[in-house]
């Protein structure tokens, strides 16, 4: 019996699964977790019509192993990769290509960085399982990349404005809404759910942005109005009550404030900071429209009720508390605490609120229950992976 025709007899039920992924988010960045200077009402829906996570930890506070966790299910320790630019070893198994062994039609739209930025822009992961693979690191890097969607599409797009951002690069800032990577991503999504036939085969899709990361001025400029600096969370310990600059007796952090690649915070003064808030947020404001978008054709099309979304992020920013900013060796909440919504209709109860301590490597056996090919309650299956499955509280606890 192909898997088409059980899903059709009703033995086999497979939802659509959508992983929303930014980069570089914080928790405390959406105002649903409590953040009142920026309005982010489209996060908030698919929180409140699933489960928010208060406590959800990266696996690492840098792109390249966060990543590597999420999509191999494993810790550090298990995939070996530890740095930014450290290449995924060719026997590692990524979820799409399980999910593909399974009826799943895979697509990545955006970063994938389970591998460091030269590896990923020659090739592909050996095992990466992505039917469509619609690859973008960054919007300005890679841009001749034969795996770049971004640069192709935007190249069509604009072929002008793709001129432009390869001369400018970084320094391009306030992108047009239209040609802004987190638009593209979200676009190529849209058309993806809208071209689905769930009765066919069900769709496994990672679309994955680079907001909010640095540079910071790269959002279209109507979305600075969308920011409330006054209301955002007050920056954590910049100054003491003398003025001075505080320091740290762990020379790893203070290196980290000196020494980061984007140099020294104690070169960055208060204006030049807020400016970075300013960014950082309007990006996630752009980012909630959009994904307001790709939730608005779920609905359209139907299939909201057979689509698992999940949203998280891979690791945080500190964006000037403990007089640090991105990301790197520091273990402070800001870099290592991120976001985790997710909503199954009529498998996950709605707004719940779940303090348990999770990271973004269960994402992979959570997908794996949804789609029932490992069955929660067989702890021989669940021994195979260093991940949670996030839908066995619902499963064990049915309302």
């Amino acid at each position: 019996m192909t898997e088409s025709t059980k899903r059709e007899n009703g033995n086999e039920k497979k939802p659509n699964i959508l992983i929303i992924m930014t980069d570089q988010q914080r928790f405390d960045s959406l105002s649903c977790y409590g953040n009142a200077g920026v309005s982010t009402p489209n996060l908030d829906r698919l929180g409140g019509e699933g489960v928010q996570f208060d406590n959800c930890y990266a696996n690492n506070p840098i792109c390249t192993p966060s990543r590597a966790s999420m999509l191999t299910g494993k810790r550090i320790t298990g995939h070996g990769v530890c740095r930014l630019h450290d290449v995924l070893p060719d026997d590692e198994v990524l979820l799409p290509e399980v999910l593909k062994e399974h009826g799943y039609h895979t697509a990545l739209f955006g970063k994938l960085h389970v591998s460091g930025r030269i590896f990923e822009e020659r090739q592909r992961a050996e095992h990466d399982g992505f039917d469509i693979y619609e690859w973008c690191m960054e919007p300005s890097i890679s841009l001749e990349s034969p795996y770049n969607g971004y640069a192709a599409w935007l190249k069509q797009k604009d072929p002008g404005f793709f001129r432009e951002l390869k001369e400018k690069g970084r320094k391009l800032l306030h992108v047009p809404r239209e040609y802004h990577m987190s638009h593209w991503a979200a676009e190529r999504t849209i058309d993806l759910i809208n071209s689905s036939d769930k009765k066919e085969q069900p769709f496994f899709c990672l679309m994955s942005v680079f907001d909010p990361h640095n540079p910071y001025e790269d959002y279209p400029e109507e979305y600075a109005e969308r920011v409330n600096l006054d209301q955002l969370p007050e920056v954590i310990g910049l100054k003491d009550e003398e003025g001075e600059q505080k320091s740290d007796s762990i020379s790893v952090i203070e290196a980290e404030r000196t020494q980061s690649y984007f140099g020294s915070a104690y070169e960055i003064d208060e204006q030049q900071r807020d400016a970075i808030r300013l960014g950082y947020y309007a990006s996630i404001a752009l980012l909630d429209d959009e994904v307001g978008r790709v939730l608005d054709a779920l609905d359209k099309k139907g299939i909201a009720e057979e689509t698992m979304v999940i949203f998280l992020s891979d690791h945080g920013d500190m964006i000037g508390d403990h007089d640090l900013f991105v990301k790197g060796a520091a273990l402070y909440d800001p870099v290592v605490k991120v976001p985790c919504l997710m909503r199954w209709p009529g498998k996950i109860p709605q707004g719940v609120r779940d303090a348990g301590l999770v990271q973004p490597s269960d994402i992979y056996n959570t997908c794996l229950s949804a789609a029932g090919i490992v069955e929660h309650g067989n702890p021989q299956e669940r021994e195979r992976f260093d991940s949670l499955d996030l839908l066995h509280a619902w499963k064990d606890n049915p309302e």
